[in-house]
């Protein structure tokens, strides 16, 4: 899809569809007063079906415009109408199109900063994405948009047209995500995955790959243990973003389990669908890290990309194991489906050694994190207030919904062992503390060591269902993460 800014009158413009934004109650939103009037109608029509909330829409006939038909979006109430609200009423007017090829809009204008024009491309850009790549034909609903032309005033354009630059990237990474997330476990077992993201980052960052002899020589144990299960052993992804003179330098760090069946402790089938998803927190840092060049990231930046398949086997690690994770931390292995946080050990282990500004990993880990906060947020737990405060307005700010948690101290003699130095889960037999995505993050922040950390546990966001997803939001993957970590690193320098 091709988007563009154009300085040109509503009512003179040729498109299949003009797309204008109203508010919650038939309060006409920015350049739709003269659209309605020119169609001869004294007020917005507000029928049952169509109110003005978001999420909705109304197509019109439009005699007398050289514009195909006239769709109205709905922008919901007018004092909460952000940036946000414009990527979401984008992506309806996307997926609404029908057989258009050509749309103009006018959404913009509700709002009128660049911030504006950077979520209505974005909405567009990721709304009409669709996963069609294992399909004999593309869905029914799928967008035909070729082009897109945002209107706005002469005197913005030159900013109007930086702002979709900045959304072509931004969408362009997440969407680099998704299609990673999407890709069925068969075709992405580890090493399958890590060839795909050196192929997603291109030039853009160094990349390292180490295999199993490797990680079995440098100390890996967690990664090798999630992944002894599997016929298709584990590797480590290292990429670098190395900006001349940098100011500073983070750590990335993204679970990336190809596919989670439990291991030994084994998932119901129920519980097994959408566990290609694992590594939707891998997938996201690596769609972030093909864009940081192209924006000009002033930040030193590693990511490391722990990918393994938790399969049950002859070889698979047990409950009762006792593995050593690099650094020289033992941990008890108590339940195989607590596996994330193993391979995640690794990294943070080696993350901290590196002695960086600040770490930040990024995992579907838990589903007590759904049960806290939802579907489409993220939990956030962090052993730094200034950077749980910065993640979070980038998020913000980014359109994602990310909810602070605490670490509450009480729990964390919970994961203490009788034989090791931790255990991997802290429920035991008639003694289950709760909290299950706060002690999760406990358990990380021991190998974070002393270094300012935060943790992102994206189980709820990172793939929806058809039935959950929503506007620019699936179905499937997502891609949440990549834009709130632009963000923070944009904001950091």
């Amino acid at each position: 899809m091709q988007i563009t800014a154009a300085a040109q009158d509503p009512l003179a413009t040729r498109a299949d569809l003009l797309a204008v934004g109203v508010f919650k109650g038939g309060i006409e939103g920015p350049g739709a007063a003269p659209v309605l009037g020119a169609l001869g109608l004294d007020a917005l029509p507000v029928t049952p079906g169509f109110r003005g909330d978001i999420g909705q829409h109304l197509l019109l006939a439009a005699p007398g415009l050289d514009v195909g038909g006239v769709l109205l979006v709905g922008l919901g109430r007018m004092d909460e109408a952000d940036a946000e609200r414009l990527r979401r009423a984008a992506a309806v007017a996307a997926r609404a199109g029908g057989r258009a090829r050509r749309l103009a809009t006018t959404l913009a204008e509700v709002h009128p900063t660049g911030a504006s024009v950077q979520a209505v491309a974005e909405g567009f850009l990721l709304g009409a994405h669709s996963e069609d790549r294992f399909r004999s034909a593309p869905a029914s609903d799928a967008s035909r948009l070729d082009e897109v032309v945002i209107l706005t005033p002469s005197s913005r354009l030159s900013q109007a047209r930086d702002a979709i630059r900045r959304a072509e990237v931004y969408s362009r990474a997440t969407i680099g995500a998704r299609r990673l997330v999407d890709l069925p476990p068969s075709a992405k077992r580890p090493a399958q995955l890590a060839d795909a993201i050196a192929e997603l980052v291109g030039e853009a960052c160094e990349v390292q790959i180490r295999d199993e002899a490797v990680l079995a020589a440098q100390g890996f144990g967690g990664i090798l243990a999630v992944g002894a299960g599997s016929s298709h052993p584990p590797r480590l992804v290292t990429l670098r973003h190395r900006p001349r003179d940098p100011l500073g330098h983070v750590v990335l760090v993204g679970k990336g389990i190809t596919f989670d069946s439990g291991g030994l402790s084994l998932k119901s089938p129920a519980g097994m669908m959408e566990m290609k998803a694992d590594m939707a927190g891998a997938a996201a840092i690596a769609g972030a890290c093909a864009a940081m060049a192209e924006l000009g990231v002033r930040v030193e930046v590693t990511a490391l990309l722990p990918l393994a398949e938790n399969l049950p086997s002859g070889t698979a690690q047990r409950p009762d194991d006792v593995l050593t994770a690099f650094g020289g931390t033992t941990v008890e292995v108590a339940d195989t489906d607590a596996e994330g946080r193993l391979v995640l050990a690794d990294a943070l282990a080696l993350a901290a050694a590196d002695e960086p500004d600040a770490i930040v990993d990024l995992a579907t880990l838990t589903g007590s994190v759904i049960a806290g906060l939802g579907q489409y947020a993220a939990g956030a737990m962090s052993n730094d207030p200034d950077l749980l405060a910065a993640v979070q307005a980038a998020a913000e700010l980014a359109g994602e919904s990310v909810w602070p948690l605490p670490l509450w101290p009480e729990l964390d003699r919970f994961l203490a062992s009788d034989v090791a130095d931790l255990r991997n889960i802290a429920d035991r037999p008639r003694c289950d503390p709760g909290g299950g995505a706060i002690t999760a993050a406990l358990f990380l922040r021991r190998f974070a060591g002393d270094v300012p950390w935060l943790h992102l546990d994206i189980a709820g966001p990172a793939f929806l269902s058809p039935a959950l997803s929503t506007d620019y939001r699936g179905p499937g993957a997502t891609g949440f993460g990549v834009r709130t970590l632009l963000t923070w690193l944009e904001r950091r320098a």
